[in-house]
């Protein structure tokens, strides 16, 4: 049986980038909400606060290191 890979095009690329994107925004959405309810409801935090700061700090220190690797100076494909 012949497996059929390929790497996923520009446009591939760019529609799985705003799903996922999107998906992030929405749970972090419904867990800030959640977070919210349960605390004026019960006057505590829940648990599940720490995945909402937890994704929140991968997401942001994701982009910072992301963006200092890909703006490197001296590191250009172009030569």
């Amino acid at each position: 049986m012949k497996k059929n890979i390929a790497k996923a095009d520009e446009m591939e690329m760019a529609v799985n980038y705003k799903a996922a994107r999107n998906t992030y925004v929405f749970l972090e959405a419904a867990l800030a909400v959640y977070c919210l309810i349960y605390r004026l409801k019960t006057g505590e935090l829940p648990w599940v606060w720490l995945i909402f700061i937890g994704s929140g700090v991968v997401f942001w220190a994701t982009k910072w290191m992301e963006t200092r690797r890909l703006t490197a100076p001296g590191e250009s494909d172009e030569e």
